[in-house]
C-alpha cells in the first residue's frame, strides 16, 4: 500500500458527516497574499476563486476539511469559495525529520492567509508518535499515529478529534474576525498514551 490508497482508506474509513463540510484529497490552499503595484490582490487563483497547485500560491493538502461558499455569478472581489477548517497531512509508514519541520513551517505559511485552520499530522503505519516530530512539529495542532491495518478505536477517535478541530476552527474566526469577544484564552495539550 503506498501513501495515496492510505489516504484514501483512511477517509473511507473515518466516514466523516460534517455538513455543511466537504472532504478532499489533494485540494490546494493559498499559503501566500500579495497587493500588487494597482492595489489588486493577487491570490493566484482562477476565477472560480479556488487556489491552483502550481501557480505560484498553492499548496496541495493530502486531507482537506472545508466549507464551501457560493460566491455567485461573477465571482465577489476578493472572494474564495473553499474556507478550509482542517488540513491533515499524512506520511504513511516513514517520517523525517526533514517532514516535521517541512510540513510545520507549511502549517505556519498557510496561517498567515487562514488564521482559524486547523494543522495536523496523521501517521499512518505508526504504533506510536515519533519524539523528533513532536519537537519539531510545532506548527501542528494534532498529531496522530494510525496504525494499519486500521484498529476501530483508533478511527473512532480520529473522528471525534477531527469533528472537535471543525467546531475549533469556527470558533477560532468568530474570535478573531470579532464576531465574538472574549476575557481568557489558553491552549492545553491532549495525549492518550494509549496501549504503547
Amino acid at each position: 500500500m503506498n501513501e495515496n490508497e492510505f489516504i484514501s482508506e483512511f477517509i473511507a474509513e473515518l466516514d466523516l458527516h460534517l455538513e455543511p463540510c466537504v472532504v478532499a484529497h489533494h485540494k490546494p490552499l493559498l499559503y501566500d497574499l500579495t497587493v500588487d503595484d494597482d492595489g489588486v490582490i493577487r491570490m493566484g487563483v482562477t476565477d472560480t476563486g479556488e487556489p491552483v497547485r502550481g501557480h505560484g500560491k498553492g499548496f496541495e493538502q493530502d486531507i482537506l476539511i472545508y466549507e464551501s461558499r457560493d460566491l455567485g455569478t461573477p465571482v465577489k472581489p476578493c472572494a474564495v469559495a473553499v474556507v478550509p477548517r482542517v488540513v491533515a497531512e499524512v506520511k504513511f509508514n516513514n517520517v523525517t525529520t526533514h517532514d516535521a519541520i517541512v510540513y510545520s513551517e507549511k502549517a505556519r505559511r498557510i496561517r498567515t492567509v487562514y488564521p482559524y485552520l486547523r494543522y495536523g499530522l496523521i501517521l499512518g503505519g505508526f504504533q506510536t508518535i515519533p519524539g523528533r516530530v513532536l519537537r519539531l512539529g510545532q506548527g501542528f495542532d494534532f498529531i496522530f499515529a494510525v496504525s494499519h491495518p486500521f484498529i476501530p478505536n483508533q478511527i473512532d477517535s480520529g473522528r471525534k478529534a477531527l469533528t472537535e478541530e471543525v467546531q475549533t476552527s469556527r470558533d477560532l474566526a468568530r474570535i478573531a474576525f470579532g464576531r465574538q469577544h472574549i476575557t481568557s484564552f489558553r491552549r492545553r495539550v491532549l495525549h492518550d498514551a494509549g496501549n504503547a
